[in-house]
């Protein structure tokens, strides 16, 4: 089923498209005179794991070869097999994201033929693994892509690639797509550079490039263009990849300095939790666990090795001790576990027969998924590419010096299934449970993770608790209590964004506004060449042109997605072909803005009939914990100075409350632009039949538009119980919305003719009573 895109990885594609054209029309040239080459336009994609780097790229690729003169070739690369198997099963024909590359034809590199290049009339996508290319000595090389053709192609498809000359001897441009780019080597690199690229795409949780990647394209950029790392990286915000759903919102860091038994233990009771969770939520999976350790070493001696000529029950290597402990001693059955390492065997001590190993890598890969295991036993090295939302829980032995990576295991347990977040706490979270012999390896291991997250997300909430200090408890509701859910109602938008779609032009018989203009340089300065000189710029006709309707959902698509649903562009005037950089273009773009504005005008938030949002368990820690009385559950931690203060007061007040969680909570949809389309409130409050979403942070104030919707949604006939939103800020507030002072609070309503109003209140006691009259 093909998947759309989220909002912020339209955004993010469509940045990395437009920063390449504008790099395109005047790039950085090196060298001298004979020896003058471009330097390849370059953009990172940094993004959190998990986030859909493939779904960006692949949209930033489709757009570039939308607004390309001449059909790119494009290579994509990863390191592993079984990453660029998954990718081209993504990609290709029927594949969930092959709808993101319409008019793109997607083969393995191994299929490279150049009379496709000279004959096709579309974009070429080759997907490979860095190794099928990345060896220094090319000449002595058995690499399939190294090899002369036996079907006639005369030279090798390295040197063809190349090439990449069309019937009418046009070099077509190449785009290179790296996906987990931290693998990037300086070999790699010098290869990628001899086929002279125009585009560098490389996505990475972890931005980290090699020193020639670094001189020969990044550098360049840097001293001559005078790009900042703000305009050579494309940064996706963490919270908004946590507020769509596709990430789990916490971490649950438990250390233990423990026997293995215990540690997996206690791992296992709360996994029996999550299950009680996801069954009670009906949900169609089940909690999965993994195990990283050290593989053919003694369990509890890492410098002596595991000796396989020997009886099973007497082998004391970490995965069989692990898998025994399962399957004798917790009752979990055999054909639910499986042993993904290279663990050593002798064939005249055969393991049991139930005791399922995969030890050939990428070789049995496919082996290995089609057994849906719920317990995966890794060595140190997880394999690349394999990940599964289901994966909720994580053992890792980081005990005597083992070298096992957290940094590995984070992106395996990170993302979330069903890309949506769920009631239960537990099932919003990431469970590790590390084995450690020292508290200061814990400490290392903290941070090692948030580096895993690919930098600072402070949106993701890292519960700690290091050896010998509490864990995290789940704490129940003490009843069960409800809340709407609220979407967008699209019915007012339909006849004022159809009015601005009637007003666009037809330029399908127009020869000369649809002629794309550009700019460039006549003369660019070469490095080494002398003092810097001034260049002229010159207009010049640009020959590549896109269909209207691509242009004008284009241009939606980047400003609010959503809107595109009432939008109808299957009129003949949307076939008109126009320039990149045409006035028609910018026309397009313009109609599409003001399509975008008035639908944002007129769409309205309303309550919704189906299943209303339950309130689920929450994590917290007891000593840090406030409890109160009222509340929905026994306690709450993580509270600010004024959170807590007002929940005081609104616990005293005798109304039932909440305390929402952000990012994984209740949330209401935000009809305004910009990446993050959900408010998640502070508190949620029962008063009688109205539940009051109350949110005691100033921020949403600037958003003037999004908060008047906020402060007025619709209630549903048939739903008894209504949503108030309220906003509560410290001081006071003049009628325009300007500071009034600093004492007392303001609480933001709606008044006559939709305008906002804050009511001053002298102190916390006095504003939350107003909830009981509501």
């Amino acid at each position: 089923m093909a998947l759309e895109l989220f909002q912020f990885q339209q955004d993010a594609a469509s940045q990395m498209a437009d920063r390449y054209f504008e790099y395109d029309a005047d790039p950085v040239v090196m060298g001298r005179r004979d020896s003058k080459r471009e330097v390849p336009f370059y953009q990172a994609l940094s993004s959190i794991t998990g986030s859909g780097k493939t779904a960006i790229l692949a949209q930033a690729v489709s757009e570039i070869v939308a607004m390309s003169e001449i059909p790119p070739v494009i290579l994509w690369l990863s390191k592993g097999k079984v990453v660029v198997q998954q990718s081209f099963a993504n990609l290709e024909n029927g594949g969930k994201y092959s709808h993101l590359l319409p008019g793109i034809t997607v083969r393995l590199l191994s299929e490279y033929d150049p009379a496709d290049v000279a004959d096709a009339k579309e974009a070429l996508l080759y997907f490979a693994t860095v190794g099928t290319f990345n060896q220094k000595d090319r000449e002595k090389s058995n690499l399939k892509i190294f090899s002369n053709d036996i079907d006639g192609i005369e030279t090798t498809r390295w040197e063809a690639l190349k090439v990449r000359e069309t019937a009418d001897g046009q070099r077509r441009p190449l785009v290179v797509v790296y996906d987990e780019a931290q693998n990037l080597s300086d070999q790699q690199t010098h290869l990628l550079l001899e086929q002279q690229p125009g585009v560098f795409l490389l996505a990475s949780a972890t931005l980290r490039f090699p020193a020639q990647f670094d001189t020969e394209v990044i550098q360049p950029l840097r001293l001559q263009a005078g790009y900042t790392d703000e305009a050579l990286i494309t940064s996706v915000k963490s919270s908004t990849v946590v507020a769509s759903g596709l990430v789990k919102g916490m971490i649950s860091l438990d250390g233990l300095n423990a026997p293995m038994e215990e540690t997996v233990s206690e791992m296992l009771t709360d996994m029996r939790e999550a299950e009680a969770a996801a069954q009670a939520e009906g949900l169609r999976f089940a909690p999965k666990a993994i195990y990283v350790c050290n593989t053919n070493i003694l369990a509890d001696d890492a410098s002596r090795t595991d000796d396989p000529k020997q009886l099973f029950d007497q082998r004391q290597a970490p995965p069989i001790q692990i898998w025994r402990y399962l399957t004798e001693q917790c009752g979990i059955p055999a054909d639910e576990v499986a042993v993904y390492a290279n663990l050593k065997t002798d064939k005249d001590f055969p393991l049991p027969a139930d005791f399922v190993l995969f030890s050939g890598g990428e070789s049995d890969y496919d082996d290995f998924v089609a057994g849906d295991y719920r317990h995966i036993i890794f060595n140190q090295t997880l394999q690349e590419g394999w990940d599964d939302p289901a994966v909720y829980f994580a053992y890792v032995d980081k005990t005597m010096e083992s070298t096992v990576q957290i940094t590995q295991v984070v992106g395996r347990v990170l993302r979330q299934p069903g890309a949506m977040h769920y009631e239960a706490d537990r099932l919003n979270t990431a469970h590790f449970y590390v084995r450690v012999d020292r508290n200061d390896v814990f400490k290392d291991i903290v941070e090692d993770v948030r580096r895993g997250l690919g930098g600072d997300a402070p949106e993701v909430r890292i519960l700690t608790s290091p050896p010998g200090t509490e864990t995290p408890v789940n704490l129940e509701p003490k009843e069960s209590r409800h809340i709407p859910r609220t979407g967008v109602d699209n019915e007012a938008t339909v006849k004022p964004v159809q009015k601005v779609l009637d007003k666009v032009l037809d330029y399908t018989q127009d020869a000369v506004n649809t002629r794309g203009q550009g700019r460039r340089r006549t003369v660019v300065q070469a490095i080494g060449a002398g003092d810097a000189t001034d260049s002229d710029w010159e207009d010049f006709e640009q020959s590549n042109r896109v269909n209207a309707r691509w242009v004008f959902q284009r241009e939606v698509s980047r400003r609010y997605r959503l809107a595109l649903t009432v939008m109808d562009t299957d009129g003949q005037k949307f076939d008109a072909k126009v320039g990149v950089g045409s006035r028609a273009y910018a026309s397009l773009a313009d109609n599409a803005a003001e399509a975008v504005d008035e639908y944002l005008r007129h769409a309205v938030l309303k309550q919704l009939k189906p299943k209303p949002y339950e309130i689920g368990s929450t994590l917290v820690r007891r000593g840090s914990m406030e409890t109160f009385k009222n509340a929905l559950h026994e306690g709450y931690d993580g509270l600010n100075d004024f959170e807590r203060r007002f929940a005081r007061a609104l616990d005293d007040t005798g109304l039932t409350w909440a305390r929402n969680r952000s990012q994984t909570g209740y949330r209401i949809q935000l009809v305004s632009l910009g990446q993050t389309i959900w408010f998640f409130p502070d508190f949620l409050v029962w008063s009688g039949d109205t539940v009051i979403c109350v949110d005691t942070k100033g921020d949403h104030l600037v958003e003037g538009d999004a908060r008047r919707k906020l402060l007025s949604i619709q209630p549903h006939k048939d739903v008894s119980t209504t949503v108030q939103v309220k906003f509560v800020t410290e001081g006071t507030w003049k009628t325009d919305g300007t500071p009034d002072g600093q004492d007392g609070f303001s609480m933001w309503e709606l008044g006559s003719g939709q305008a906002l109003r804050a009511l001053p209140h002298e102190d916390l006691e006095s504003l939350v009573k107003t909830f009981s009259a509501s």
